[in-house]
């Protein structure tokens, strides 16, 4: 299988994925635990789809016969500009066009190439949607590994990286020794060092590589669909972060090293929402169809009009 495994991690990156590894398609019992424990702690608000637990426990419930996992990355860092004082910043991974769109289409053209390589494989593709953990199939593939703010490090671009996978009935691990002697996730990357637990202005990093979501300033920016707590809301107003948080990435010691600017023109080319957005020009947005000829193709399209303008209400 080495010379499959070579040839998909040739095509994968000359159709613009920067980083490939592979895991096997069982999810090790550590992680497994730590997400058992987070729902049961009601960690994740009120996104019940985290909640599809049999299939992120067993990724044959959703591929049959499923042996190995394809993990992909693409770096997306780029520099901010200054914030003007009138605006109100988005994160970095919302500034163009919605990733998910630009990363499937690449995901169905490495799909067909395994598939003209090994025409009686079967694949499933996910990139940040499906009932999987992906973050643990990262680590476990080597491509990079969890930190204490929940995100995947690499040693590439540090954690400013999309993750995708694709399942596949194909056995590309077989050979494959163990990423890790731990039984338990110990966040050996991240030392003593506890930057992103400081800076997390609403303390949603409860504990190494736990996020409460209720406390998440991009959980209750994005995904949360009612008014922000008081308390919240205040800090909120002063960091000015109106779509998602990046702030502990900002701080993080390995990004400081190693970000590195992308260089994929679907990343930077297509500027919609940019890097920060006027607080009047979009409260002033007053319809559906005005939302949508503004942030189409956006992720932004995702807190939908009244998520962003409560959002914006809050800075302003």
């Amino acid at each position: 299988m080495e010379k499959i495994k070579e040839t998909i991690i040739a095509y994968a990156k000359e159709i613009g994925f920067d980083l490939v590894a592979f895991s096997k398609a069982k999810i090790e019992k550590k992680y497994l635990e730590a997400f058992d424990n987070w729902i049961k702690e009601n960690k994740e608000a009120d996104m019940t789809y985290m909640r599809k637990i049999e299939e992120r426990r067993d990724l044959n419930k959703i591929l049959p016969g499923a042996k190995s996992v394809i993990v992909l990355a693409m770096n997306y860092y780029y520099e901010q500009k200054a914030l003007k004082k009138e605006n109100g910043r988005v994160a970095r991974y919302a500034y163009g066009k919605d990733y998910h769109k630009i990363i499937k289409k690449k995901l169905k053209l490495l799909e067909k190439f395994i598939k003209e390589q090994a025409p009686k494989a079967e694949t499933k593709a996910y990139v940040d949607t499906g009932p999987i953990l992906e973050r643990a199939l990262a680590e476990q593939s080597g491509i990079g590994t969890v930190g204490k703010n929940s995100c995947i490090i690499t040693k590439e671009f540090g954690s400013w990286v999309f993750l995708s996978e694709i399942i596949t009935t194909l056995d590309l691990t077989s050979d494959q020794k163990p990423k890790s002697k731990f039984h338990s996730r110990d966040f050996s990357v991240c030392g003593n060092c506890r930057k992103c637990v400081d800076a997390c202005p609403t303390g949603a990093i409860i504990a190494p590589g736990v996020i409460d979501s209720k406390l998440c300033i991009s959980y209750l920016t994005i995904e949360n669909k009612e008014e922000i707590p008081k308390e919240l809301a205040k800090i909120i107003k002063k960091t000015k972060r109106i779509y998602g948080c990046d702030i502990c990435q900002e701080v993080c010691p390995h990004n400081e090293a190693k970000q590195k600017i992308n260089t994929h023109y679907e990343f930077n080319n297509l500027k919609i929402a940019g890097d920060q957005l006027n607080v009047k020009e979009i409260l002033n947005i007053k319809t559906r169809e005005q939302y949508l000829n503004r942030f189409a193709g956006s992720p932004l399209m995702r807190a939908k009009k009244e998520g962003l303008k409560r959002n914006l209400k809050i800075i302003s």
